[in-house]
């Protein structure tokens, strides 16, 4: 599976999309944050989860996590919002030079890919729970701050 953000290969992600971890993420972030609505393009054929939650951080009215996460664990996790920024952690993978592992993060404000831009992703579990708690903790910080700043700075996940 290709993501549609034309970056090729070194962005593909291995297996079909699992529509049973895409509902167990929204549960289990809808569950600690009620704002957040979310639905699955389409439960036959599934491509993505969408949550969508009414408020964000800084000047942001909406926040969008889009999820992708397939059967044998690979996802990516997409943020936007209405100031335009973008972002994704990512297990998958990848061509860039760093980081070492499938683990990796395209920082704001747009998710680049370019080589020297992408990071080592702060999360390193492939766990739906823990991955989905771990990204609403990361948000509510960077919310708390009114900054992306630190965004990818979880060292402690629950």
């Amino acid at each position: 599976m290709h993501f549609d953000s034309e970056d090729g290969d070194s962005h593909a992600l291995r297996g079909t999309v699992d529509v049973t971890k895409l509902d167990a993420f929204r549960d289990a972030f809808t569950a600690i944050e009620p704002m957040a609505s979310g639905a699955i393009d389409d439960r036959l054929n599934p491509r993505e989860l969408r949550l969508t939650i009414s408020y964000g951080i800084g000047e942001a009215d909406t926040t969008i996590f889009t999820v992708r996460w397939t059967t044998v664990d690979d996802y990516n996790i997409h943020y936007s919002d209405t100031s335009g920024r973008d972002l994704r952690w990512d297990i998958h993978p990848h061509d860039f030079s760093a980081p070492p592992d499938d683990r990796h993060f395209h920082p704001p404000p747009d998710a680049s890919s370019a080589d020297t831009h992408v990071e080592a992703s702060c999360l390193r579990e492939r766990s739906v729970d823990i991955v989905a708690r771990s990204i609403h903790l990361l948000w509510r910080q960077a919310l708390d701050e009114g900054s992306m700043t630190n965004i990818n700075t979880g060292t402690n996940q629950p």
